[in-house]
């Protein structure tokens, strides 16, 4: 096992590729697997939003996670989604997590109930990071947990060694401006950043990553754009940036996880099934990707 306390990068939400009946499609997945690790991301996140995680069953988010496990082969770290709605439902998959070969476990906060108190937030994680032998990463992402972990609630958890770092899909800078604030009262405490239009910006103002579904698509663009962050070449990573930025309308289409599925179809590297009640996209929409993608050479007429 690597240690994620020093992780810095690339870590990629890594899509679920599935059979007709929303089965993994092991193949695909290792395939997918493979496309990312041998652009040298720094990090594999199994069980995330862009993986469907909460529309599979827990049998099969537990079939990913072990088949990553077996592809990956500690080439990189490796972390696993337990987000639930309830406390004792993310304790169960805690149980299962602490018998896997994993680096952390990723927990946003528990959805559908609404949060009463901030207190009842940092208990929530408290708990959860207690049951755990791995480290925790916490996941803000309120466009659909409809919980917002604020820098407040951050700060009483960062008191805790074993919550190690958060991502933050809030989409809000002036946010992820505060939490990269907090580092100064715990350096070693990692922020990612889980859109990626503000990877540059935020990554020159102290984040140490990117966390998005677009480096399933491009992971070596991607790892492009983190070292010319780290090596202060500004210029050239903000043309990089603008690049990415466009290539990402990929996701601009009925369902975003049919449109990246879609994408990482024309490369060949699976199905663009999708879980239900999502859709495929429609033929239009699928030209338009093809368009994209061709655009910017990833794939030829």
């Amino acid at each position: 096992m690597k240690n994620p306390a020093q992780m810095e990068g690339i870590v990629v939400p890594i899509i679920s590729p599935l059979n007709a009946d929303e089965t993994i499609d092991e193949l695909s997945l290792r395939r997918c697997l493979r496309h990312v690790l041998d652009a040298q991301v720094h990090g594999i996140f199994v069980n995330s939003t862009t993986g469907e995680a909460v529309n599979l069953l827990d049998s099969e988010q537990q079939k990913a996670i072990n088949i990553a496990i077996d592809e990956v082969k500690n080439q990189t770290l490796l972390f696993w989604g337990v987000s639930d709605t309830s406390t004792r439902r993310v304790l169960k998959k805690v149980e299962y997590a602490n018998r896997l070969d994993i680096d952390a476990i990723v927990l946003h906060p528990y959805y559908f109930y609404s949060l009463n108190h901030q207190s009842e937030l940092v208990d929530f994680y408290e708990t959860i990071a207690a049951a755990s032998k791995h480290p925790l990463m916490l996941y803000n992402i309120p466009s659909t947990t409809k919980i917002n972990i604020t820098p407040d609630v951050v700060r009483k958890l960062m008191t805790i060694e074993k919550i190690i770092g958060i991502k933050d899909s809030s989409v809000d800078f002036l946010n992820l401006l505060k939490l990269i604030e907090l580092k100064k009262e715990r350096p070693n405490f990692k922020i990612f950043i889980g859109k990626s239009h503000l990877w540059t910006s935020g990554i020159l103002e102290g984040a140490d990553g990117g966390l998005d579904g677009l480096s399933n698509l491009v992971p070596g663009l991607c790892v492009t754009l983190f070292n010319l962050i780290k090596k202060r070449q500004i210029e050239a990573a903000y043309q990089l940036q603008h690049q990415l930025n466009e290539i990402w309308k990929v996701y601009e289409s009925g369902s975003f996880l049919s449109g990246i599925k879609t994408a990482m179809s024309l490369l060949g590297l699976c199905s663009n099934t999708v879980t239900h009640p999502n859709l495929k996209i429609t033929p239009s929409e699928k030209e338009r990707i093809q368009k994209i993608m061709e655009r910017y050479n990833l794939i030829t007429h």
